[in-house]
């Protein structure tokens, strides 16, 4: 008789030869994956010298020469953090109420490479306040008879005929910032002041001025814009 007990497979046996496959199946998928090609590209944003750097800054100079063009400076200072005189500037002492008015040239360029500027102007009266009190009020009758204006040109050599502000006053002892043409990166032009004295409402306001005077300092500024 046969043993069919001896005959039979055993169950045991088949799921290990099937854990063996699937095995052999994993380890054929790892060898297809590592055996992959593979490739990389890299990009610098902003070619070798990446974003920003030394040769972009931003930066207004100006001219205390007073000369009529921007081409016949020969030398541009910051004056910047300290101020810089604006010497000489003839006919500033002797300014008369309703008499001919006093220009000052201030050439301005926008020394960047890279960036545009805008551009404005303001003035503030930086005389101390006199310990005389006669003299502190003299003081104050000039600075309320003072007027300036300013114009913005490529060529200052003759006067302006179109400006950007007229009749500014010293109220509260300064005057508010004007906006002017931007200038392009490497640009400049001319600032006319054109500052001068009017009547008083009558001849004791004028004559109270006689005597009195106002220290003016020119706060030329820009901020950088993309050109």
């Amino acid at each position: 008789m046969r043993n069919n007990t001896t005959d039979r497979p055993s169950a045991k046996t088949g799921r290990k030869r099937v854990v063996i496959a699937a095995g052999a199946l994993l380890g054929v998928a790892a060898l297809a994956t590592a055996a992959a090609f593979t490739d990389q590209a890299f990009l610098n944003l902003g070619g070798s010298g990446g974003f920003g750097g030394s040769e972009n800054t931003y930066n207004i100079q100006v001219s205390n020469r007073q000369e009529a063009t921007v081409a016949s400076v020969a030398s541009w200072i910051e004056a910047n953090p300290d101020a810089a005189d604006i010497t000489p500037i003839v006919g500033a002492d002797s300014l008369v109420p309703g008499g001919d008015p006093l220009l000052v040239n201030i050439p301005v360029r926008n020394e960047s490479a890279s960036f545009g500027s805008t551009l404005d102007i303001a003035f503030e009266n930086i005389r101390a306040a006199d310990p005389d009190p006669d003299q502190a009020a003299r003081d104050a009758a000039y600075a309320s008879l003072l007027r300036v204006d300013i114009a913005q040109v490529d060529d200052a050599t003759s006067v302006p005929t179109q400006w950007a502000a007229t009749g500014l006053t010293l109220a509260d002892g300064s005057i508010a910032a004007t906006d002017l043409a931007a200038l392009d990166a490497g640009a400049g032009s001319v600032l006319v002041v054109r500052v001068y004295l009017v009547d008083g409402a009558d001849q004791v306001s004028t004559n109270a001025a006689n005597g009195g005077g106002v220290q003016l300092q020119a706060t030329v500024s820009g901020s950088s814009v993309s050109s």
